[in-house]
């Protein structure tokens, strides 16, 4: 008979897999005693008791592999702790490699892992066949060895952390299930279950594949759907070596573990399915799913042809077991945007065993904190707009990622299912015109442009894909001539109201009361000084402001927005993103393209940098600023959608004899990297302060009305501590920069390349990167590299950008 609940705890955790108690674990080692985990069925009965196991340390971002590596740490010292065994075998992997792209990424990530002190290495198909003799090795070219990954029994490691939090004072309930968050004037208040009614200050939904109805309940995006995920168990083979390392194909689709003597292969499927698309039953606990045998036989026969011994073993276990996956291959970790005191951890990927610890440990440290403990901004719930949260939308979306899993990792690559959703009013016109379109939250974008007679589809490639001289000649475009890039995505928030000055000087670090018709770039930091986001104001009126944002965190800023205006200010906000149509021309030859459309003075006198005027292009009003993100002379010209198409052929025309050209988002990345202009979410984020990044020169701390933040932005700049933001060219004109390879001071690792880009007026590839070092104000001698798949390519670093023309000429 179960003992009647508390009436009260400080932290309510729902869902006892495997994330759920490592949240609980975590914050009652910390102190915190007043914790409840509720587990609606019985613990690991959702999906945490049939997972693999897998333990692989290398993740695809700096906070999952984070994660990952100190879920090795704690499963070797968890025992000691608790008596429990997780049942983790330090066996160590191998990836392998049938083609050369696959070995370059595989040779990219082991240079990733140095960034961690982890250790990975090249291994030669003769060393692989040694260490895994099971494998045939025909068609492999090599592969990565990592030591210290291998394996953990599921629901040994959730059974050792769900004792270590007992054992620490937190209390687990096994058979009760929440029915409802309760929650009043934005902040949870508690649950109720089907036992009774819990108070809570705060709510954790670790609910598994059930979070996303759970959090719909309460209007919080968790943006997940179950999928069918196969593996199999062989019979016991005769002396198979029980020390075999994990091995995965990647091309082959599978991998395979020892598993007391049985060789356990799953499965990376070509086509997946999603799974309950009409609820989860009510009575699932421990549950399989019916295994369809034509679902795998194509990678059944691929393994088959890998581990040869595979075709003379009997199969003792045929498994098929609902996963969540989410709709970008991200995580949802953190605090909900609209809700206060509601925090999630769900969607993580078939990673759940070696992410869950480390994940937990960031959710609780979160939670104790009140802010990130580092940089999650990637799993941030705030980036989901709400109809990316709906079924018919994850149903498309979410069983894509699941086949991506074991897919090539190609920089930039574009998935293809559910797409043509948010199109701008240029769309039409710029795909007759050879457009190739990239998403981005939705929008259909420009990414390269295709000449007559190129088939417009995006290729992929770690080396130069087939559209790399394309987005050459539209970088050599914007440096010699004049582009036009669609910017009608780019977020637009008005402000507006008597006190909408006084607002937005507290929240941007630039002064914003400048005159009407002025335009400011400007942060908005957090109260530990580090940087939300980066915008550019414009002065539309005595009490009306645009703010801009980003494509990918307009929700984000958004939210920001709302949340800290205060009770009294007489302001409205609305997003206008939709209401206006934006094209960017730019170039030396684009004030040429502006004088044949217009009757506008466009001198440096009349229309100043960072200044708006409105006037008409053909028929059309519409009003630009003079700014542009390529680093050249240039203008945004904004456009009511039922101008647009007129305003594009009219500048269409005027620019044919300038010989215009359509740019898109592969070029535009180039170009702000090579004039330095920074990105939020790649060469910034919520960690970083403005000292760090080269921004500081937009804060201003003596402003009438402090913005948030100022002091802790002082401190730090007067504390001066790193890493810097520098810029980094190569002195090799072949290897191509994505992000995250490392960068080598005298051999050793000194930073990692935070963007990357092939630069046209350079002639080789270019980045940011970030440089531990103590001093921004010089780069630290030596002699530097970056490693491109185990090569250290010869690099110079410099506190400035590499552009040939000066930023002045903006």
């Amino acid at each position: 008979m179960n003992k009647s609940l508390p009436s009260h705890a400080q932290v309510v955790i729902i869902g006892g897999g495997i994330h759920g108690c490592s949240v609980a674990y975590h914050l009652a080692k910390a102190g915190w005693k007043d914790v409840i985990l509720l587990e609606r069925k019985v613990l690991t009965s959702g999906t945490t008791w049939h997972a693999a196991g897998l333990v692989g340390q290398l993740q695809g971002s700096h906070a999952t592999t984070a994660f990952a590596s100190y879920g090795v740490e704690l499963m070797q010292e968890i025992e000691a702790e608790t008596g429990q065994n997780p049942g983790f075998r330090q066996s160590g992997s191998i990836s392998i490699a049938v083609n050369e792209e696959r070995l370059a990424e595989l040779k990219r990530k082991a240079d990733f892992a140095s960034l961690f002190g982890i250790e990975a290495h090249y291994l030669e198909t003769a060393e692989i066949a040694e260490r895994w003799p099971l494998m045939n090795a025909d068609g492999v070219l090599g592969g990565i060895h990592m030591p210290s990954d291998g394996s953990a029994n599921p629901i040994d490691l959730t059974q050792a952390l769900a004792k270590g939090a007992r054992m620490y004072g937190a209390t687990i309930r096994e058979g009760i299930k929440v029915e409802e968050v309760l929650t009043e004037g934005g902040k949870v208040t508690g649950v109720r279950t089907d036992e009774g009614t819990i108070t809570a200050d705060v709510v954790v939904n670790c609910g598994g594949m059930w979070a996303r109805e759970l959090g719909r309940k309460n209007g919080v995006a968790v943006p997940l759907h179950a999928c069918e995920h196969y593996y199999l168990v062989t019979e016991p083979i005769p002396d198979l070596p029980s020390d075999l390392p994990v091995l995965r194909s990647y091309c082959d689709g599978t991998y395979w573990k020892e598993d007391a003597g049985k060789l356990l292969f799953g499965f990376a499927h070509f086509h997946a399915k999603a799974w309950a698309k009409d609820g989860i039953p009510e009575s699932f606990e421990f549950d399989s799913l019916p295994f369809v045998e034509d679902d795998v036989m194509e990678v059944l026969e691929l393994s088959m042809n890998r581990v040869p011994i595979l075709q003379e073993t009997g199969i003792r276990t045929f498994f098929n077991g609902p996963e969540s996956y989410s709709h970008d291959g991200r995580f949802t970790l953190g605090v909900a945007p609209d809700l206060k005191g509601y925090y999630v951890l769900a969607g993580v990927n078939s990673t759940g065993i070696q992410s869950g610890p480390g994940a937990g440990k960031a959710l609780a440290d979160w939670i104790m904190a009140g802010h990130p403990p580092m940089d999650l901004a990637e799993m941030d719930p705030a980036r989901i707009e709400d109809w990316q949260s709906r079924d018919p939308y994850l149903r498309e979306r979410c069983p894509e990622t699941l086949v991506l899993t074991y897919a090539m990792h190609w920089p930039g690559r574009q998935r293809t299912s559910a797409r043509g959703l948010r199109r701008t009013p240029f769309y039409h016109a710029m795909k007759a015109k050879g457009a190739v379109y990239a998403e981005a939250q939705g929008w259909e974008r420009p990414g390269w442009f295709a000449p007559e007679g190129v088939t417009p589809e995006y290729d992929y490639s770690f080396f130069r894909p087939g559209w790399f001289d394309h987005a050459q000649a539209e970088q050599k475009a914007a440096r010699e001539g004049v582009a036009m890039i669609d910017y009608s995505m780019l977020g637009k928030l008005i402000v507006e109201g008597p006190d909408a000055l006084n607002f937005l000087q507290r929240i941007c670090t630039n002064d914003i009361d400048v005159p009407v018709g002025r335009v400011v770039y400007s942060l908005m930091l957090n109260e530990r000084g580090g940087i939300e986001s980066d915008v550019t104001v414009a002065r539309h009126g005595a009490d009306s402001f645009m703010v801009m944002s980003s494509i990918s965190h307009t929700r984000r800023d958004r939210d920001h927005l709302q949340r800290h205006v205060l009770g009294a200010e007489d302001l409205r906000l609305r997003d206008a993103t939709s209401g206006y149509a934006v094209l960017s021309v730019a170039g030396p030859k684009s004030r040429d393209l502006l004088a044949a459309v217009s009757d506008l003075d466009l001198s440096d006198a009349d229309f100043p940098f960072n200044s708006l005027q409105h006037f008409h292009i053909g028929h059309a009003p519409v009003f630009a600023q003079r700014l542009s993100y390529t680093g050249e002379v240039g203008w945004e010209i904004f456009i009511t959608p039922d101008f647009a198409e007129h305003v594009f052929e009219t500048l269409w025309l005027a620019g044919e004899p300038l010989g215009l050209q359509l740019v898109g988002g592969e070029a535009l990345n180039a170009l702000r990297i090579e004039k330095g202009f920074l990105h939020w979410g790649h060469d910034m984020s919520y960690t970083e302060a403005p000292h760090q990044v080269g921004l500081g020169f937009v804060c201003k701390p003596n402003k009438a009305i402090p913005f948030i933040g100022r002091d802790a932005f002082v401190s730090r700049k007067a504390n001066g501590k790193g890493p810097f933001l520098c810029h980094v060219k190569l002195q090799d004109a072949g290897p191509l920069l994505h992000h995250n390879e490392p960068v080598l001071k005298d051999g050793e690792v000194a930073g990692y390349v935070a963007s990357g880009a092939y630069a046209y007026a350079q002639g080789s590839a270019i980045g940011t990167c970030f440089i531990n070092t103590d001093d921004r104000a010089a780069i630290p001698d030596g002699t530097y590299a970056v490693m491109v798949e185990g090569q250290a390519i010869p690099a110079t670093v410099s506190l400035r950008p590499f552009s040939k023309t000066q930023l002045s000429n903006s």
